[in-house]
């Protein structure tokens, strides 16, 4: 409907500017001050021919004009959604990168923190092993002084128990004499007996 009103009023712009036209025409006769019957024929002539003109348009441009139209139309507003689209694209990917940053700060943050826990529990490790071979260390050399105290020990005894036979074999030759050596020989003997008897 809208069409058809504008095509109307253009067809009637088109005959206005012809008539116009026409009276301004100069033919080779005198101008007696109104329309000539040259000028009416012309004017005739002039809108049968625009009006076959605009009739063929019609009839035969109507359809692949508004075809063109319509299909620039519909380029012009699948390019402008294309871009649209491409527009909400590159925001949503502005606001992913913007959160990826974020991200990216956290998990740098995050594996510095690692790294400070992991560094501290490894000293904290080692500390704690130092601790346990230095216990171990210690345990082991007053285990080997116990075990030399030991044979120290076991040692001077062995030597005093030699010495004290020998102060008393010393003792025993110098005080005893051959009736004294006879004696024990005989409680010795006898000794034996009563264990041999028994």
């Amino acid at each position: 409907m809208r069409r058809s009103k504008d095509l109307f009023i253009f067809v009637l712009f088109l005959i206005i500017l012809g008539v116009a036209k026409v009276w301004g025409a100069e033919t080779g006769e005198e101008h007696h001050g109104g329309v000539t019957p040259e000028q009416i024929r012309n004017f005739i002539w002039f809108t049968l021919n625009f009006i076959a003109l605009v009739l063929i348009l019609y009839k035969y441009a109507r359809k692949p004009v508004a075809d063109m139209f319509r299909n620039r139309r519909e380029n012009l507003l699948k390019q402008y959604n294309e871009l649209l689209e491409k527009k909400k694209e590159a925001e949503a990917k502005y606001i992913e990168l913007q959160e990826k940053v974020k991200n990216l700060e956290k998990e740098a943050e995050a594996i510095y923190q690692n790294y400070v826990e992991q560094g501290i529990k490894e000293k904290e490790r080692i500390i704690a092993e130092a601790e346990a071979q230095a216990e171990r260390i210690k345990q082991q050399a007053e285990l080997y002084i116990q075990q030399e105290i030991e044979k120290a020990k076991k040692v001077l005894a062995e030597e005093a128990a030699e010495a004290s036979v020998k102060l008393a074999e010393e003792i025993l030759r110098k005080n005893i004499n051959e009736e004294d050596q006879k004696r024990i020989f005989k409680e010795f003997i006898n000794e034996i007996k009563g264990r041999v008897l028994h």
